[in-house]
């Protein structure tokens, strides 16, 4: 089970659209201006490469996990992070992604629905990893 590049995705449209900063993130830039901004809440740190949450690293360029410290930030993995196997990586971030599923929902109230029609092949492929973790978090069809 891989939902992270559909997570990544929708992510990366809620920051576009300001999302990230009314859901408390601090919107920042890359200390080495590496692509995008970052945005930093309590306990984690996300970027478009990458979401590290209290001390481990989801690293989206590689689609593995890693048990490390910040900085560095994503894009950077730091130099003695420790590989974690998949699903010790996806579970130990599930309480944050699930509270970050129900705050979207909350705050949007439409759903997701016309942006999981829109999602890239990439991103497609992972859409029922997804919605099995998700269940409900999807909404209407918007």
């Amino acid at each position: 089970m891989n939902p992270m590049p559909v997570v990544m995705y929708l992510m990366g449209l809620e920051a576009a659209h300001g999302l990230l900063t009314e859901l408390g993130f601090a919107k920042r830039p890359h200390p080495k201006g590496a692509g995008s901004s970052l945005y930093l809440g309590e306990g984690v740190a996300l970027h478009s490469t990458g979401i590290w949450y209290r001390g481990v690293l989801y690293h989206r360029p590689k689609e593995r996990f890693y048990r490390a410290p910040l900085p560095p930030y994503p894009p950077e993995v730091h130099p003695g992070a420790e590989p974690l196997p998949f699903p010790e990586g996806l579970a130990h971030l599930l309480p944050f992604l699930r509270e970050y599923e129900a705050r979207v929902a909350a705050l949007r109230g439409e759903g997701r629905g016309r942006f999981l029609r829109r999602l890239p092949p990439a991103a497609r492929r992972h859409l029922k990893d997804w919605k099995e973790l998700f269940a409900g978090a999807e909404g209407g069809e918007g």
